[in-house]
């Protein structure tokens, strides 16, 4: 047998050592492995029916396909129906991820309308071919009956629409042929090379064919050549564009009636129709256009509007008219191509973006023998990174204007100067959020923004806030402007033109986040809501809520009666109908608690203007990731869970009488899982700390563990989250206790100007109160950490030689060095982001504190580590330079220290690409088994990958 293969071999043995011999003694369970983190299924996008007699969702493992489940909410019937590859983990670290988009429900709760995507082996077999886009699999269109489970399929469906309150139909798009496609209106042929100095021709948007399906007969309407579309909610009209030759005349928009069939043709043009709206009561009609500038030299969109019912003497759809161009609007401005047209509620007012007139890009191989350059210029309110990584944003930065249905008025809002409008809910008023005065104030952390109020009707607009660090909303009726200003929240009144401090009637309570730990202002607990006409706003502190008169007439009133504070329980609105805009105060309110000290949560129930404590509903040492109730039922959907219990869904009318009804991972009973629960202790300087402990199973108090401590700043609120096995660059406390280990996430008290020092202080205490009680052994203690988790891993083994071993990822390793530099995924300046005022929490600039910014920098200590050290550096990684890990590494190196840095070529801050995300997983497993567990050393631990074998390593796995 070669060497190699006998290599290979006996790294196949050190990773099978990994699993503890002990595995099948405790009633035979198994190992969670890196195969079963594939199989891992995970419940998406639960729905209730709007009558409340189904949950639907999509089951979907890591990798593979999913299935779409609906499951009645009485009784114990159900359907599965497959949904083919809806677990579709990166390939590649360019590509975009994948989420299967969501089933709909009809209005009338008959039908579940969904996506089928290609199945797995069919994508798998589509790559292995490299097959073109146009021999790609596609998706189909499935319509599940809830009556009797009958399945309908369309195959190579685009999308489709349901109509919010419908069950008659459903509209979908086919794909396009691509070979129709490639001989449409405008554009070269295929391989004819353009002209650079010319002006490329006008293309017009492609179409494909739409179907308008009746969902109880099968009947189809088909129409041709369709770009956009758009289904009202009352399921009375649908709206369509339409392309094809110029000779046929087709170019235009159409609006049908669904319930006579009749077409009306809004507008007729060659040109390209987009951005088409209805307005909520299905009256009228709006979208953009190009036609009438089709054959000038530069396209310019223009704004149409049509009424859906004429005069007694012409009843039906008018013909659209058009109500604004770019001559219309602000010199320098144009209707923007991809405007957002729509209507406010009521269909009063029309809102709409404009945009800068762009000037014509510049040929590319007119530049191929001219300098390339990028000026950094002092003044610059954003840096050239930040401005290369908007650049898209930029193009397409849209402002808003509205028009005026009744007086057919246009009104420009938005600019370059005021980019953020807010509309009201009659689009009679606005509000402008602006930082664009104080963008070089940024520079030094001091930046902010103005408010703005304006009066969309008269124009008039009026400056009410200056120099804050955050927003500002108004209320659903408009009545009032509410921000966050100097540790008070501030309240205007629209109507009187007066502005006053909205809680100045409360003493003795802090509106302000009192546990913020960064040196900079603190921000508030925000607000749960307005009842109807703007009658009482309801402001959170830290644990209750309270029942605040805008107008200051009445006194506040602490709507849980105090009861979060005196029990540490924060209580939180649950918004049940986002669609509602306002509270209704004669219905109860539901309210969401977690309890401070004992992390569990549940849900209580409150009345408006009603002296009584809550009503608890539900408590319990669980999370509720899920809570939902029917849109027209009292029926509720929730999904339970904690460490040891999977999150299914469970359903019932009331919350003390719900029943589970999914079973996603029963697999799980097959693998041996951990306990976890609250462990407390003292920081070196007397601060009480807490933290999660997870314990492996059959966890035996008198016998000592290998301990893995992982952190990142306060973790302990998670206590009852679910975990679901998986792998990448952090400690999975579900598969790490699986494998034998005890893990510690421990919380950080910071003291500002010192992170490192206060992650020494917090940590170490933690971890020394866990071994004085006897299971976890001093020898056999690894720490680990992500970003800031990893900094902080860094630092403490400088100044301790506790850990047997270390994995500090994408770590900043010498604040002076990263100082300096930028996030390039972003084009933030890292100063004051990361530093001076974020979560480094130094407190101030490299030449105010100097001395903080190396005693806090791991480099500057690397020859106190005698810990080993592994940790992931990628070369594209946009939040921590990846010249970091260089640093610590050629230091570790220098002095002789064992470390190893992996570099997944491409990748970023946390790896995109499975392959990544696993092998890192795999070697953090490997790593902290030879140092914690005494297993045998991996091939790349003892001899490397030397270059020329790079990938050699991945052939088998």
């Amino acid at each position: 047998m070669r060497p190699r293969s006998l290599r290979r071999l006996a790294c196949a043995a050190a990773l099978a050592l990994v699993l503890p011999t002990l595995l099948l003694a405790q009633g035979e369970r198994k190992v969670l492995t890196q195969d079963s983190y594939d199989l891992w299924r995970t419940i998406l996008q639960p729905t209730l029916s709007p009558d409340g007699r189904w949950a639907v969702y999509t089951l979907t493992p890591t990798v593979g396909d999913g299935q779409l489940i609906a499951r009645a909410t009485s009784g114990s019937t159900e359907y599965r129906v497959s949904r083919g590859s809806t677990g579709r983990p990166l390939q590649s670290v360019t590509g975009q991820g994948f989420t299967a988009q969501a089933a709909q429900i009809t209005g009338d709760s008959r039908f579940v309308v969904f996506l089928q995507y290609p199945t797995q082996g069919a994508l798998d077999s589509a790559r292995a071919r490299r097959a073109r886009p146009a021999d790609q699999p596609r998706s189909a269109l499935a319509i599940l009956s809830l009556t009797d489970g009958n399945v309908a399929t369309v195959e190579k469906v685009r999308g489709f629409q349901l109509a919010r309150d419908g069950g008659r139909v459903v509209v979908y798009q086919l794909e396009a042929d691509t070979a129709a496609a490639g001989a449409g209106a405008g554009g070269n042929a295929r391989g004819a090379r353009p002209d650079s100095a010319a002006r490329p021709a006008r293309r017009k948007d492609s179409g494909s064919p739409l179907v308008i399906r009746d969902l109880a007969s099968g009947a189809e309407t088909r129409i041709e050549g369709v770009t956009n579309y758009v289904l009202h909610d009352s399921e009375r009209w649908i709206a369509y564009s339409r392309t094809g030759a110029d000779s046929l005349g087709v170019d235009g928009v159409y609006v049908r009636d669904l319930g006579t069939g009749a077409e009306t043709a809004l507008m007729r043009a060659t040109g390209n129709y987009r951005s088409l709206a209805f307005d909520e009561a299905g009256t009228q009609l709006a979208f953009i256009s190009d036609a009438d500038t089709w054959g000038a030299e530069t396209a310019r969109y223009a704004l149409y509007h049509a009424a859906l019912s004429g005069p007694r003497n012409r009843p039906g759809p008018q013909a659209a008219t058009r109500i604004a161009t770019a001559a219309d609007v602000a010199t320098g401005m144009e209707i923007a191509e991809r405007s957002r047209v729509q209507f406010v509620k009521g269909g009063g007012v029309l809102g709409f973006g404009i945009s800068r007139e762009l000037p014509d890009s510049i040929p590319a191989d007119s530049l191929a023998d001219k300098a390339v350059v990028d000026l950094w210029h002092w003044q610059d309110t954003r840096t050239q990174p930040m401005q290369r990584q908007q650049a898209g944003q930029d193009r397409n930065r849209q402002y808003t204007a509205v028009w005026h249905v009744a007086s057919r008025q246009l009104r420009v809002l938005g600019s370059p100067d005021l980019p953020n409008v807010s509309l009201s809910d009659d689009g009679r008023t606005a509000i402008a959020v602006t930082n664009v005065p104080y963008q070089l104030d940024a520079i030094s952390g001091e930046g902010g923004n103005d408010v703005h109020l304006i009066n969309t009707v008269t124009g008039a607009s009026r400056q009410l806030a200056i120099k804050i660090r955050g927003g500002a909303q108004l209320s659903p009726g408009a009545k009032y402007v509410t921000w966050w200003e100097n540790g008070a929240w501030r309240v205007h009144d629209v109507a009187a033109n007066r502005t006053r401090e909205l809680t100045a009637g409360i003493s003795g309570v802090s509106f302000a986040q009192e546990t913020h730990d960064t040196p900079s202002e603190p921000g508030s607990w925000g607000l749960g809501g307005w009842t109807r006409n703007d009658a009482v706003v309801l402001v959170n502190d830290r644990f209750d809520i309270w029942e605040v008169d805008p107008t200051g007439r009445s006194a506040p009133r602490n709507l849980t009666d105090g009861v979060g504070r005196r029990d540490s329980i924060v209580f939180r609105i649950v918004n049940l109908d986002p669609d509602a805009g306002a509270i209704d105060p004669a219905q109860p309110l539901l309210l969401r608690a977690f309890d401070r000290r004992t992390k569990d949560a549940g849900v209580y129930r409150e009345r408006l203007g009603v002296a009584a404590q809550p009503e608890r509903l539900l408590m319990a040492p669980k999370t509720w990731p899920v809570l939902q109730r029917a849109r027209r039922a009292e029926q509720y959907l929730v999904a339970r869970a904690d460490f040891r219990e999977y999150p299914d869904l469970w359903t019932g009318a009331r919350f003390d009488a719900l029943t589970r009804i999914s079973d996603a991972m029963p697999e799980q009973r097959e693998y041996r899982w951990g306990n976890a629960r609250l462990h407390r202790w003292l920081n070196s300087d007397g601060v009480p700390m807490e933290g999660i402990l997870y314990t492996p199973e059959g966890f035996d108090p008198s016998k000592q563990y290998a301990m893995v401590v992982y952190f990142y700043e306060q973790l302990s609120d998670n206590l009852h989250q679910y975990h679901r096995p998986a792998g990448r660059n952090i400690v999975n406390p579900s598969v790490y206790t699986s494998l034998g280990y005890v893990v510690f996430f421990p919380n950080i008290h910071y003291t500002p100007g010192y992170p490192g020092p206060s992650s020494l202080k917090s940590i170490v205490p933690g971890v020394q109160s866990l071994i004085q009680a006897g299971f976890v052994d001093p020898k056999r203690v690894g720490i680990g950490g992500q970003s800031w988790g990893g900094y902080q891993t860094a630092y403490i083994v400088t100044q301790t030689n506790l850990f047997a071993a270390a994995v500090p990822n994408a770590t900043v390793s010498n604040m002076t060095s990263a100082y300096g530099g930028i996030r390039w995924e972003s084009g933030v300046e890292r100063a004051i982001v990361n530093y001076e005022r974020g979560q480094s929490r130094i407190g101030g600039s490299l030449w105010e504190y100097p001395e903080r910014y190396i005693e806090n920098s791991p480099l500057f200590f690397l020859d106190r580590v005698t810990t080993p050290m592994l940790f992931m550096a990628n070369d594209n990684d946009g939040a921590v330079p990846w010249y970091q890990g260089i640093e610590l590494f050629v230091g570790l190196r220098r002095l002789g220290k064992e470390a190893y840095m992996l570099n997944y070529n491409g990748d970023a801050h946390n790896p995109r690409k499975y392959a990544n995300q696993k092998d890192i997983d795999r070697r953090m497993q490997e790593f902290f088994a030879h140092h914690l567990l005494g297993q045998p050393a991996p091939d790349w631990m003892v001899r490397g990958i030397p270059f020329l074998e790079r990938g050699r390593d991945q052939l088998n796995r």
